[in-house]
């Protein structure tokens, strides 16, 4: 059997049809499949684990900051508002943030005050109270107490 080329200057329709829709189911099953991958990225964690997320940074900041020098101490960045934390809890606590962040956790809205300075005072990462300077409460020690 002698297969014969089509004819030039018109094109041979039904091998150009069917050329033509397997080219158009090929792009259609890529879209749905890079669609599909795309919408496997972008899950969204469930809320249950980001209140567990968010609770579990919430019981580290609220426990005692041990420090043995002003360096040690800084302030913490989440959850909720800026509190004297040691580097080692800030450590702990910055993996937690970006999951709970990258897992697109609703963060409620907190109405924040600029922090003071955090330091290491007595062994805990405390803030310095604006305005008033150590021992501004004690009776000065050139003056006589009665007691």
């Amino acid at each position: 059997m002698i297969a014969c080329a089509p004819r030039r200057g018109r094109p041979d329709l039904p091998a150009l049809r069917s050329r033509t829709s397997l080219r158009l189911a090929g792009a259609l099953a890529l879209l749905a499949l890079l669609a599909g991958a795309v919408a496997g990225c972008e899950s969204k964690m469930e809320a249950k684990e980001c209140d567990k997320l968010r609770g579990d940074a919430f019981e580290l900041v609220n426990k005692a900051q041990h420090c043995n020098t002003d360096a040690d101490c800084r302030q913490s960045e989440w959850p909720g508002c800026a509190k004297p934390v040691s580097q080692a809890t800030f450590d702990k606590i910055k993996p937690m943030a970006e999951s709970y962040k990258t897992g697109k956790c609703d963060e409620p809205k907190v109405d924040c005050k600029s922090p003071p300075q955090s330091y290491c005072k007595q062994g805990l990462c405390v803030h310095r109270e604006l305005g008033t300077g150590e021992g501004a409460g004690n009776t000065p020690t050139d003056q006589i107490q009665i007691q």
